[in-house]
């Protein structure tokens, strides 16, 4: 099997075959015809994540008698000067490479503040929500504050509900031609953005509104959950959100 038909939304598989090289290449067109791109693409993001796991004790060291942390989850190039910015990728200002879904590294009730923008819907709603809420509600001090900020499913679901097009453009802004400028794709329907947005390829998990948030968030112990705007939280120093993102996004923030 030598090509691969595509459609032009994400995630575009073919594309990414044909810009592989060497042996990479060579095992990926191998393999194609007995498993699928989808599989052979989770199988290349995972195990490294594996091997970073394995290597997190030496994290855990370092952060032994730390106390009073600001931390920043999934930053990517978003990181921020003194704080703890966690990813499992290199990138400017990332501190502390580690795969947070199931564990954090820092002691208990040693982080005063939690940011984490469009990282949570990338987790297990089964499998590693209920490691990683309960790892924040861990290592906050009393009174501490974690902020999420996500893509809103109740407003992109109204939106097509009640408007189709129209109404999608004020959540997520489209060049000429349904052009994403986040995803770089092509939408042909209105819900072939809706499952960009809450798929993502196999990126996103899961889809999230207020209600849910909320649950989970009293679930795993937090005692106030408060639905936020874009620049309002309950502590300021956690209102760092970027308002590229705003249009989508729901804001909540809970404290411990």
């Amino acid at each position: 099997m030598n090509r691969v038909l595509e459609l032009d939304i994400e995630p575009r598989y073919g594309s990414a075959l044909q810009r592989l090289r060497g042996v990479e290449r060579v095992a990926a067109r191998t393999l194609v015809p007995f498993l699928s791109l989808h599989t052979l693409a989770h199988l290349k993001s995972e195990t490294p994540l594996t091997i970073l796991r394995l290597k997190s004790r030496f994290v855990v060291r370092r952060f032994r008698d730390a106390k009073d942390l600001l931390v920043n989850v999934g930053p990517g190039a978003h990181g921020l000067a003194g704080w703890i910015n966690v990813d499992v990728c290199k990138a400017p200002l990332v501190n502390c490479i580690y795969d947070c879904r199931k564990s954090l590294p820092f002691p208990d009730g040693s982080v005063r503040g939690i940011f984490c923008e469009h990282f949570f819907e990338h987790i297990d709603y089964t499998e590693e929500v209920p490691y990683f809420l309960s790892e924040c509600h861990r290592v906050l001090k009393k009174d501490g504050v974690l902020r999420l900020i996500l893509p809103d499913a109740e407003k992109y679901l109204r939106a097509y509900c009640n408007g189709g097009w129209e109404e999608l453009e004020r959540i997520r802004s489209l060049a000429p031609g349904r052009m994403d400028a986040h995803t770089q794709c092509r939408y042909n329907t209105p819900m072939e953005l809706i499952n960009v947005v809450f798929r993502q390829g196999q990126q996103h998990k899961f889809a999230y509104d207020f209600e849910t948030l909320s649950f989970l968030l009293h679930r795993y112990g937090f005692s106030e959950v408060v639905r936020e705007d874009y620049g309002s939280s309950l502590m300021p120093e956690l209102i760092l959100d970027q308002a590229s993102r705003a249009s989508e996004s729901i804001y909540v923030d809970a404290r411990k």
